[in-house]
């Protein structure tokens, strides 16, 4: 069995079979795929956000362009993976206010308002390895046209071309996509895999604070390095000092409230930005909701050792103090509908604004 302590914890780019951790059948399908001559041209990855399905995209692309990471020529192939400057890779993502891909870039006379001509890339033949990889980051935002042009793509693939999906709504790809891409499920971490992820990410926390990182991270390795984040941190900080506000004030600073909620979003996302730092929002909404329930119900010395918003302890104790136990369950169970907002076009700050309309009412009840 492998030491898992020896493995890095690192941006997706980075990563090779070797160092990801878990998700041992999906590495198994795809070398023994490959090394058979019967990988499927088209691959859903699909599971919850921050399993490392990205992460194992790149590492396909490592195994199928350079199998032998000993031979120079392959390490260098490697090294350009890792860098993202492989001619040979292209990750697709939504862009825009709206967050989508679309089929911008994909036909002559359709160019990408900045400049991409992914028709280039798909109609070209490999320039430095043996398979081009097209991989589409949140597949699921794609608009119809490029859905149906994407559908025409992989009925009939070029030879050279290698087509990767990446989702965390598989059900929002149109059924005739689905249908003709090999289905890769991944699923939450084993805890002894999250624990020895979390040694490598947390080397100088004490074991309670990591416990209580790796229980919010419900087995997925890059939400724990998102909670370790420093500007994630500031944000549940943020999100900490305003509930208490809420509190204090009611339903009078309901609008000055949510609108502070929609605008600390933490650190930039990347493609799909609005979605994502929405989530990260209610991720933080949802770590404050842990902390002042486990207030309530444990010992003040006790609950403090087991608080992930540890900096912000009085003002977590001080908001447990005024509401009960009924109340914050309550509170819970309205957060996690909220969550089935995140991948429509809703306008956010009515969301955090019906959101903080329902937890006050479900506080005072």
């Amino acid at each position: 069995m492998r030491d898992l302590t020896t493995l890095p914890v690192c941006d997706p780019s980075q990563h090779s079979f070797d160092t990801i951790v878990g998700h041992d059948l999906a590495k198994s399908y795809l070398m023994r795929a490959y090394d058979a001559q019967v990988l499927p041209h088209a691959l859903l990855f699909h599971g919850p956000r921050g399993l490392g399905k990205l992460s194992m995209a790149y590492a396909l692309a490592k195994h199928v362009n350079a199998p032998s990471p000993s031979d120079l020529v392959q390490s260098e192939i490697r090294r350009k993976i890792s860098d993202q400057v492989f001619a040979d890779l292209l990750v697709v993502e939504p862009k825009g206010a709206a967050g989508q891909i679309t089929l911008n870039g994909w036909k002559p006379g359709k160019d990408d308002p900045d400049g991409l001509q992914y028709y280039r890339f798909v109609d070209s033949r490999p320039l430095e390895g043996s398979k081009k990889f097209l991989i589409f980051r949140r597949a699921d935002r794609m608009n119809v046209a490029l859905a149906n042009f994407l559908l025409k793509l992989i009925e009939e693939p070029p030879s050279y071309l290698q087509v990767v999906l990446v989702t965390d709504r598989p059900n929002d790809l149109l059924v005739t996509i689905r249908s003709r891409c090999a289905p890769v499920k991944f699923s939450p971490l084993m805890a002894s895999e999250m624990d020895a992820f979390a040694r490598i990410a947390m080397p100088d926390a004490l074991t309670h604070e990591r416990q209580a990182l790796v229980q919010l991270a419900d087995g997925r390795p890059g939400m724990l390095r998102e909670l370790l984040d420093s500007d994630t941190a500031n944000l549940r900080g943020d999100v900490v000092k305003l509930m208490r506000k809420f509190q204090q004030f009611g339903f009078l600073s309901l609008f000055r409230v949510a609108s502070e909620l929609a605008n600390s979003t933490g650190k930039p996302t990347r493609g799909g930005a609005s979605s994502e730092s929405f989530e990260s929002v209610l991720n933080a909404l949802q770590a404050w909701l842990r902390d002042a329930t486990i207030s309530k119900a444990l010992p003040p010395d006790l609950a403090t050792r087991l608080f992930v918003n540890g900096p912000e302890a009085a003002e977590i104790s001080g908001y447990a103090k005024d509401t009960s136990l009924e109340a914050l369950a309550g509170a819970v169970e309205t957060l996690r509908r909220s969550y089935h907002y995140i991948p429509r076009q809703t306008d956010r700050n009515y969301v955090l604004e019906l959101l903080l309309l329902r937890l006050g009412r479900a506080m005072k009840s």
